[in-house]
């Protein structure tokens, strides 16, 4: 599977990172992609970008640049079991784009599967929440099936991210159970690198290779083609600057 855009992606600025925002660009269009998204972490995790960033993100970096099309966007954390987000609503409806992931160093360890599985249907209810980011992870684990159905209900795509298996060993088994259950009912996925350096944007192998091992379709894989993503994305968030091709 090719994709067309790599919707995970860090820079330097959240300082566990280390390209630069037009390394990372660079490293998109030498890909052939027609589009990336930057997503840096909420100002809960620790090296993060002030939540000034995220307000001044869509306005200050052009909208496409050496033939990519910049998706600005943030990987905010999930801080507690409401399913509250560490970016301000005031930098959410600035964005193009935002991540809900849970992270041991933002997120209560003492959680249990159920109490984690009410959380992210809080975070379904979040109209300003477009992607669940990393949802395999095993020390997050919940039930699967009613979050995958609430997040059908709240219309997110689920990511597959390629860097779980060394980032969050042990995710494979989750991973696959999670796209098999998006293949059943019908929520849209995303293969995401979550690049850390420019050299891995547009790395999503070990995630292409569960979706094919779920027998997901590729017209439910979001960023296989750059118009598919666009239509999804700007009929969630109203984005009118979206080339169209």
């Amino acid at each position: 599977m090719k994709i067309a855009g790599d919707t995970h992606t860090h820079t330097l600025l959240c300082q566990h990172a280390y390209s630069t925002l037009l390394e990372n660009i660079r490293a998109a269009a030498a890909a052939g992609h027609r589009f990336m998204a930057t997503t840096e972490h909420g100002p809960a995790m620790p090296g993060a970008p002030h939540e000034w960033y995220f307000e001044n993100l869509r306005k200050a970096v052009p909208r496409e640049m050496l033939g990519v099309v910049v998706i600005k966007g943030c990987e905010a954390d999930v801080m507690d079991l409401a399913g509250t987000l560490d970016v301000p609503e005031s930098g959410l409806r600035k964005l193009d784009l935002v991540i809900a992931s849970m992270h041991r160093l933002t997120f209560p360890q003492d959680t249990t599967p159920e109490e984690r599985t009410a959380a992210w249907c809080a975070v379904a209810e979040n109209p300003r929440v477009d992607v669940i980011g990393h949802l395999g992870d095993p020390r997050f684990e919940a039930d699967y099936e009613t979050v995958i159905r609430a997040f059908r209900k709240g219309g997110q795509a689920v990511e597959l991210n390629a860097s779980s298996p060394v980032s969050r060993p042990g995710s494979e088994k989750n991973c696959l159970r999670i796209a098999a259950l998006c293949k059943e009912y019908g929520v849209p996925l995303l293969l995401s690198s979550d690049a850390h350096f420019c050299t891995s944007i547009g790395e999503v192998g070990p995630s292409a290779a569960i979706a094919q091992e779920a027998g997901v379709p590729e017209e439910q894989i979001l960023n296989l083609d750059y118009r598919r993503f666009r239509d999804w994305l700007c009929a969630r968030q109203g984005i009118e600057d979206l080339p169209e091709e």
